[in-house]
């Protein structure tokens, strides 16, 4: 049995795509850390913008999918399917869908955005929320100062 190069083509890409999308949702894909930075020590009196860290939290925000994936997932389906059913109308209609549906998911997953949300008890009593894009040096506890909408160590 001779198998097509387009189909083969479209195989291995199927199987990249996959391994990129099992990438993703494991969080093997590479992602900066931050740093704490020295920051010079703040005068010891109390200033109404220093507050106490009470907690860090990672936010994940669903991503939307645009279509893109859905299309490949499909075009990459029917072909899989088409040539599994040996031709059959129904294995190409069954392989689209089942395509399209898990390309869209593909889509959203590789879509989908994390950031960290600090939360800071200000002197007055005030709950005060900053985000980072990536895993600030804070942790609960640790005196900070807001300083022009960002958190420097107080």
């Amino acid at each position: 049995m001779h198998i097509h190069s387009l189909v083969a083509g479209a195989a291995v890409s199927v199987i990249v795509l996959s391994g990129v999308g099992v990438a993703a949702i494991t969080g093997v894909l590479p992602g900066s850390r931050a740093e704490k930075t020295a920051q010079p020590p703040a005068a010891k009196n109390e200033c109404a913008d220093c507050g106490v860290v009470v907690g860090v939290r990672l936010v994940e925000q669903k991503g939307e999918g645009t279509g893109l994936g859905a299309v490949v997932g499909g075009v990459a389906g029917a072909v899989v399917g088409h040539e599994i059913s040996r031709g059959r109308d129904a294995g190409t209609v069954v392989g689209a869908a089942g395509g399209a549906l898990a390309g869209h998911q593909i889509e959203r997953h590789a879509r989908t955005t994390k950031h960290y949300e600090v939360q800071v008890r200000m002197p007055d009593g005030r709950l005060r929320s900053v985000k980072f894009a990536t895993q600030p040096a804070w942790k609960s506890g640790d005196r900070v100062r807001m300083q022009d909408g960002k958190l420097v160590s107080a």
